[in-house]
């Protein structure tokens, strides 16, 4: 059985779950606490730079220089937390790719990207409707076979929550989430999300039967996690 560490973040709310542990805090400073090769996959998906802060500087997509050392520094801590067989996906747009991929595939190595192909998009011609995942495969992992690709594809953007409305503006599917978790993972494995949003993978996670570790810095997206995870285990 997976035994998670004594945390030391007297400045980092924190809130337990029979499936795993939800953090309201840096994720940086959480990672750290966190013991090497613990963690079976990581899946997560970061904000698009709007609001993205590093030594006290937000970043934008004409100024990302001022995120790398931040990213530079949470790649490595995804290779030092990472089991050797653990699988890695991280979301981003077609406008951050440039960036990210150089650091992960230096740090991480990437072994492929996934397209996600959303379907449903804004009625605009030249509407933005897909999304990139970077891959890295860890150590012996075997995926199954599955056709990736195609098989993300049938999964659309409707993130919404039971009153039809999303919580998170780049919330993703649950299932799409869950897919891979289960491509990559067996039941009971520890799956970590630094960029834990509304808390769609830790949902997944549960559905799935893996435990989770979520870390998500703004405040009330937390909570609004720790809510769908209140209604996940009531259910």
């Amino acid at each position: 059985m997976y035994r998670y560490p004594s945390y030391n973040l007297s400045t980092t709310d924190l809130r337990e779950f029979p499936g795993g542990t939800l953090f309201n805090g840096d994720c940086l400073d959480v990672i750290k606490t966190l013991p090497a090769a613990s963690v079976d996959c990581i899946i997560t998906d970061p904000p698009y730079f709007l609001g993205m802060t590093h030594n006290g500087q937000k970043g934008n997509f004409r100024d990302l220089s001022i995120c790398r050392p931040f990213y530079r520094d949470l790649f490595h801590e995804y290779r030092r937390v990472a089991k050797p067989e653990a699988c890695i996906y991280f979301f981003c747009d077609w406008r951050g790719y440039a960036f990210y991929y150089p650091l992960f595939d230096e740090i991480l190595k990437a072994h492929n990207m996934l397209v996600w192909d959303k379907l449903s998009g804004p009625g605009n011609h030249y509407a933005f409707i897909h999304e990139l995942v970077l891959f890295h495969a860890g150590k012996g992992a075997n995926i199954g076979g599955t056709n990736i690709i195609s098989d993300i594809k049938s999964f659309t953007s409707g993130a919404k929550t039971t009153d039809g409305a999303k919580v998170h503006p780049t919330q993703k599917p649950v299932a799409l989430i869950q897919k891979f978790i289960e491509d990559a993972t067996e039941p009971g494995a520890v799956i970590l999300d630094t960029f834990g949003g509304s808390g769609s993978t830790a949902v997944a996670a549960v559905r799935s039967g893996r435990r989770f570790i979520l870390m998500e810095q703004d405040e009330g997206y937390y909570h609004t996690a720790c809510k769908r995870l209140e209604d996940e285990y009531r259910e």
